[in-house]
């Protein structure tokens, strides 16, 4: 058994007096390793590791003692009984629409309503836009620890957000999402399930954990869906364990469990501050935004690790703000001859490029981020105005092509076999490469005409910070230069 730091010893001895435990963890300093420790000195209590994907959970499995059940959220909530219809071929917005019969659940008769749109276009609204919002809109609830859908589980689209626009869009949306759910909770429901579903159904059960105790690793980005269960139950000793300053995905519905344990619970706070993916150089420039966020925690280099920060030539990873960021550099890497794997495929951006491609065409789309637009010149205009991810897909698009960029995502490798790894921030978090460079558009945030004050979100500094600790022997953070700039920082 590795021995522990002092710190990890304080953890193993809070565990020992029988304490709710929230654990303030830094990257690479061992969160995982000393919920093993934990475990590792009781085997006679049956405990329950909620993982925050399945990779991590098959590996914890695989490591963790025998009296350690190790799962996720959906691992713990699935049933067999979903299995077939988890299996049933993929189904558009356009089938599903036809499926639950739309235009009779939102009461449209005759001609396909319009919606005018933030900039004066009229939207029309078919029942494929339709759908595809209403299970977005289910998809969001169902990450909530709420028990109803309400109209505020309607995702905000770009182009949609003036009031009389949402209440327009919510009037039509709100009934189909309530009838979504209800088909999604029959057996012989015609719309196909998700795991987010069964989840959303099991924790409306109420479930109690068969375990003494639970550890709850990555809490930082946990649904509140999954954190009400865990907090329900009672009978077990709760810890939880994360990085509040890693919380990146707060925009699809995680929040931080670990303000909600010590809120809900009072329990103790301890921290894990030793990094062991990266020495001292690096930790430096991550404490720079642990400060600029008001984060709690500072990390410590490992001293045993040489690590640098300055220019890269050849990174093994290119980090990216945005979709269409990591696009345009896959791009440049394919037109010079290079194997390029981007993380999690090229689904994503391929979605974008058919809906880029359907507006091109005279079509609407049902994609979340072009939903809202009646055409690409709409998209065009907006972006030009909203300066942010989107005027960086315009110019992507518009450089380069749907088709072209189409053809480059089919022509990425796995990457075990690429020269180069190219993500974005938010799909690098729980990874490491050797040497990482950030990319350019982490945009720099713009002085307030007002205050004059130079305003950084706060979820934009803590994924720049989940950048910058990504790397173990080399950093490039050129690209994050601007952080000297920021004056302030907001929710």
């Amino acid at each position: 058994m590795v021995t522990p730091t002092i710190e990890q010893r304080e953890s193993i001895d809070s565990y020992g007096d029988g304490l709710d435990l929230v654990l303030q963890a830094g990257a690479g300093c061992g969160k995982s390793a000393t919920l093993k420790m934990i475990s590792q000195t009781d085997a006679r209590r049956h405990m329950t590791y909620v993982a925050y994907n399945k990779s991590i959970a098959t590996d914890a499995s695989r490591s963790f003692p025998s009296n350690v059940l190790c799962k996720t959220g959906h691992g713990l909530a699935f049933d067999p009984r979903y299995g077939r219809r988890l299996q049933r071929p993929r189904q558009t917005a356009h089938q599903a629409s036809q499926a639950l019969d739309v235009k009779k659940v939102a009461g449209i008769i005759g001609a396909t309503p319009t919606i005018r749109t933030d900039l004066g276009h009229q939207h029309a609204m078919t029942g494929k836009i339709i759908m595809r919002a209403a299970l977005d809109t289910v998809t969001r609830w169902c990450h909530s620890a709420d028990d109803e859908i309400e109209a505020r589980h309607i995702p905000q689209y770009d182009g949609l957000t003036k009031k009389k626009a949402r209440a327009e869009l919510v009037a039509l949306v709100l009934p189909v999402a309530r009838a979504s759910w209800q088909d999604l909770s029959r057996e012989d429901g015609v719309l196909n399930l998700s795991h987010d579903h069964y989840l959303k159904m099991w924790a409306l059960s109420r479930p109690t954990l068969p375990t003494d105790v639970v550890l709850l690793d990555e809490a930082q980005d946990t649904n509140d869906v999954l954190a009400d269960v865990l907090l329900r139950q009672d009978h077990a000793q709760r810890i939880a364990v994360g990085d509040s300053a890693q919380q990146i995905y707060s925009w699809r519905g995680a929040n931080d469990a670990l303000e909600g344990f010590l809120r809900q619970l009072g329990c103790p706070e301890l921290t894990l501050s030793q990094s062991f993916r990266f020495g001292p150089a690096i930790a430096a420039r991550a404490n720079i935004w642990l400060r600029t966020i008001d984060a709690r925690l500072r990390l410590t280099g490992w001293e045993a690790a040489e690590s640098s920060v300055g220019p890269l030539d050849s990174p093994d990873a290119i980090l990216c703000r945005t979709n269409a960021g990591a696009m345009g550099i896959v791009m440049e890497g394919l037109a010079a001859g290079r194997k390029v794997s981007l993380v999690g495929g090229g689904s994503d951006i391929k979605r974008l490029a058919w809906a880029a491609k359907s507006l091109q065409d005279g079509r609407p789309a049902d994609h979340p981020e072009l939903m809202g637009f009646p055409s690409w010149d709409a998209v065009r205009e907006y972006a030009e105005e909203e300066d942010g991810s989107l005027k960086v897909l315009v110019k992507l698009i518009d450089e380069h092509t749907t088709d072209r960029i189409l053809a480059a995502a089919d022509a990425l490798c796995s990457e075990q076999q690429a020269e180069l790894v190219v993500s974005t921030a938010h799909r690098s978090k729980g990874r490491e490469w050797p040497t990482v460079r950030i990319h350019a558009d982490f945009r720099a945030p713009k002085a307030n005409p007002k205050s004059g004050l130079v305003v950084l979100p706060r979820e934009e500094g803590r994924l720049a910070y989940v950048a910058v600790t990504r790397a173990r022997e080399q950093l490039d953070d050129t690209a994050l230069a601007w952080i000297s700039t920021v004056t302030a920082v907001s929710e």
